[in-house]
């Protein structure tokens, strides 16, 4: 039993001198006096001081129990000084003296904000509280310094309205690649912004940033050029992949929008598209195919896909190529390996390919340098970066949307930064935007 209490209250049994528990239908409620504070002196002359009685009852919400709202109904002793006859009250255990909600709330309340799987709303009905006092609480406890630049960063970007405030659709995310964290969001990813940024951080920590990872966005390349000089900057592998199979997916609908609607290459360019755009196993048995009235495998259907035109086929065997040079090749072997691609897709002469022909020749540094391996078996990549994304639009998505930037980049960097930590204290502040002041309203119109 004392072994509950302890944890139910977080403090000692020994301290309580009586408590009663009154349990309604959807309410618990513990009634509890202390026992008197020993060696207590005055706090304003420090003189002797005598028990003088009880305190107004005070009600602290304290959500320990699962099913149903808790409060503690707390008793606190009153003191009065000897000398001053100056009267206050004992201490409190289970929260700051102006507060309502005990010490365990904000505990709860800042390990459910450390998810972004937790709206606000969320948050605040498991604590029985309102979403602007959990707001108000987590703009108090959580203070995001500037973190310190990473050897290796991650640049990305996510779609979000806040970044339209700063003539821009996205939102400028960067991790750290090395301790797989999220270290700061700016509020658009322009080349100006990026500049303003970089602009207030010290040369010799710049100069410690060995690896930027980017996607192909232009003013990335720029801004890590001239502010790291001693980085390597690479492309991400994934989005050269992506404009690969765009380009790829293009020769395909062309040639299908050519032939004759219903026709047998129509019915394979159609619903067996993935045998020819995903990484599917084609030596499967046998299924027997409506279609074509016998049982075909899966490669069997895919070579009769690839006679349906020589610029579908040869696009496909192009486009293999580069698949297994992305996968297979080294740090040591990838130049020479993708200056033979780069030759095999001019002559093809598809004219499909053109815009990936031109990445290929533009990006070519970057894109070598995503096969070096400097922290483990792993390529450069902006794999951390994705992965981060698709957390904060999970929690763009449980929240139906944010609006106050201030806000939303100390939550992401909060639930995704291990480094980060909160600091519970009794000063609250706010970080709510204000927004235009209300016109004059005539209620005679």
């Amino acid at each position: 039993m004392n072994d509950f209490i302890t944890d139910l209250f977080n403090i000692d049994r020994k301290k309580i001198k009586k408590m009663n528990v009154v349990t309604s239908k959807d309410k618990t409620e513990f009634h509890i006096v202390l026992n008197h504070d020993g060696d207590l002196f005055c706090p304003f002359c420090y003189g002797v001081v005598h028990a003088n009685g009880y305190s107004k009852p005070k009600i602290i919400n304290h959500p320990k129990l699962t099913d149903r709202k808790a409060v503690i109904i707390f008793y606190n002793h009153r003191y009065q000084c000897n000398e001053c006859l100056r009267t206050f009250s004992g201490k409190n255990p289970f929260t700051f003296s102006n507060f309502r909600n005990s010490y365990l709330s904000f505990e709860n309340i800042m390990k459910q904000l450390s998810n972004l799987n937790y709206s606000y709303k969320m948050v605040a009905e498991l604590n029985h509280i309102s979403p602007t006092q959990v707001q108000r609480y987590f703009d108090s406890f959580v203070n995001i310094p500037r973190i310190t630049l990473p050897e290796s960063i991650g640049i990305d970007e996510i779609h979000s309205k806040m970044a339209k405030r700063k003539d821009s659709a996205y939102l400028c995310v960067m991790v750290d690649n090395k301790k797989r964290s999220l270290f700061e969001i700016l509020p658009s990813r322009s080349k100006a912004e990026l500049k303003r940024y970089f602009e207030k951080i010290p040369q010799i920590e710049r100069n410690n940033v060995k690896y930027v990872t980017i996607d192909m966005w232009f003013p990335y390349k720029e801004v890590a050029n001239k502010y790291f000089p001693n980085c390597i900057v690479a492309v991400d592998p994934f989005h050269v992949v992506e404009h690969l199979m765009t380009s790829f997916r293009r020769i395909r609908l062309n040639i299908m929008y050519q032939v004759e609607y219903g026709s047998d290459s129509y019915y394979l360019l159609k619903t067996w598209k993935d045998l020819i755009e995903k990484n599917v196993f084609l030596d499967n048995e046998p299924v027997y195919n409506n279609r074509f009235k016998m049982k075909l495998n899966k490669r069997q259907l895919l070579d009769l896909i690839l006679e349906i035109s020589e610029t579908l086929a040869l696009g496909y065997h192009l486009k293999e190529m580069y698949l297994t040079f992305n996968k297979n090749a080294t740090e040591e072997n990838c130049e020479e390996w993708f200056n033979s691609i780069l030759e095999a897709f001019k002559k093809s002469g598809i004219s499909e390919f053109h815009d990936f022909i031109q990445t290929l020749e533009n990006w070519k540094p970057e894109i070598l340098n995503s096969f070096k391996r400097p922290f483990d078996e792993h390529k450069l990549s902006n794999a951390l970066c994705e992965n981060i994304n698709g957390q904060i639009r999970t929690y763009l998505s449980v929240s139906k949307g944010v609006s106050n930037f201030i806000r939303f980049r100390k939550r992401c960097i909060f639930a995704l930064n291990p480094k980060v930590f909160y600091s519970i204290t009794n000063q609250l502040k706010s970080n709510k935007v204000q927004g235009k002041r209300r016109g004059k309203y005539n209620k005679n119109k």
